[in-house]
Order: C-alpha cells, then structure tokens, then sequence
C-alpha cells in the first residue's frame, strides 16, 4: 500500500527526520551501510556496503558476549515507491523489484543478515534484524548490544523483524506476517580487499530479473483472461415483474 501522506503519528518531526538517536549505555554504534544507489531495488546491498559488513562480523566474532542488532531505516522523501509495486505479492518477490515501501526497512534489515550469515559466516542466531520509524534515512546500522538481547527487548527500542526462517529465540507468533531475504551474488573485491564497482555483470543480473519478472506479470494477466465469465444473477423479483421461476426447489 502507497504511503500518501506523512501522519504525525506515524512519521517523526521534519524537524526531527535526519535526527539518528544516540545509542544507550552499553551498545556500540559498529557502522552504518547506505541504500541510495539503486533504486529499481532500494533494499539491495550495494557493493560499497562491504567495509561495514566486514567490520561488524569482525567485531561479533570477536565479542562472543554480544549480539549484532541491524537496525534498517527508509526516507519516503528519497525512497520512492513505484505505482506497481505490492502487484506482485500474492507471493513473496525474492527479485527484490517488487518491495513495498512500508516493507522496505524491514528488507533492508533481513538483506544484510542474510549476507553476513552466507558469506561472512556469521551465527544466525547472534543478529536481530529490526526497523526505527523514528528518524528518515536510506540505511543500516549495526550495533552491538548484549547477549540477552532477543526480538522483543534488543536495547535500541526498534520494532522486530519477522525474517524467515525464524532463527532468534523466542520465535515470532507462527500467524505474524513474515519477510524472506532477497538475495544477492557474492560483492567482488580487489587485491586489498576493497569491494568493486558495480560491473556489467551486476547489470546483466538485474535485466535477468527484470524479464523473469515481466514474463510471472505476463503469465498471472494470461490466466487471468482465460478465467470463465462468472454467470450473472437474475434480476430481483418485484411486484411489476414477478420471478417466472420458481426458486423453491
């Protein structure tokens, strides 16, 4: 569903809005990764992302009495929902072109654990993906927080992510709604180990999805036509016209 227009109950102040609060006592701010690049797939790991995602598996490897909290936010002034967007959610879009724009911190969260976990070798169980509505931005942030932390008390006051699988305990309720991570190739790195700009390849990547996506659009719209016309109901009975049928079995 398109957001139209910013309530004050929902959104932060302007005043407020680029305003990222100042962690509490006992978590540290790792780093922060940037999703302004691509905007056909706003919730993708960019390749720039991958200094702070090496950082923050380094510093939870070697802080076994913390957890990771990844902290994903969205700026409705710059992430622009398109008009088709939710038209392909009768399933979830693993593509990642189809992300709805009250989805898309969510996204942004699941997208970067599932990198770190795949890649990085990062425990699954030790990252609590989560969104902030309380300031605008196109990121995320790690954090580390204590061990204890679990979905519903993660030290930052965000709201909990339903990834699926589900891998922190306790789980979600099995009725919630649920977000699966959109993945990504593997970022290319140099010789120093710095990431790659996006390449050709990453180019070729995207108009594959964006076909795969038209051709399901094309094939849903199909069987959609083929459906049969439905029958429609005679007209209501009234004293000028009485029923010529009876309808009494």
């Amino acid at each position: 569903m398109a957001i139209g227009v910013l309530c004050a109950s929902a959104y932060p102040s302007l005043a407020q809005a680029h305003s990222k609060p100042k962690p509490p006592n006992g978590v540290e701010e790792v780093c922060s990764i940037a999703f302004d690049q691509d905007a056909i797939r706003p919730a993708r790991l960019e390749n720039g992302a991958l200094p702070c995602l090496k950082e923050a598996a380094r510093k939870l490897k070697e802080r076994t009495d913390r957890k990771l909290v990844l902290v994903g936010v969205k700026d409705p002034s710059k992430d622009h929902e398109l008009a088709e967007n939710g038209s392909m959610r009768e399933e979830e879009d693993a593509t990642g072109l189809d992300v709805r724009l009250e989805d898309l911190s969510a996204y942004r969260a699941v997208n970067t654990k599932w990198y770190l976990v795949r890649y990085l070798g990062v425990d699954p169980t030790r990252v609590i993906p989560v969104t902030d509505e309380s300031y605008f931005a196109q990121t995320v942030t790690a954090y580390l927080v204590p061990a204890s932390a679990d979905y519903n008390h993660n030290f930052l006051g965000a709201t909990k992510t339903n990834e699926k699988p589900c891998t922190i305990t306790p789980c979600y309720s099995p009725d919630e709604e649920t977000l699966t991570a959109q993945r990504r190739s593997r970022i290319p790195e140099n010789s120093a180990g710095q990431p790659l700009p996006e390449t050709h390849a990453d180019q070729l990547e995207l108009a594959a999805l964006q076909r795969r996506r038209a051709a399901s659009a094309k094939q849903t719209a199909k069987e959609k036509n083929s459906e049969p016309p439905l029958t429609p109901l005679p007209a209501r009975p009234t004293p000028e016209h009485p029923a010529t049928t009876s309808i009494i079995p």
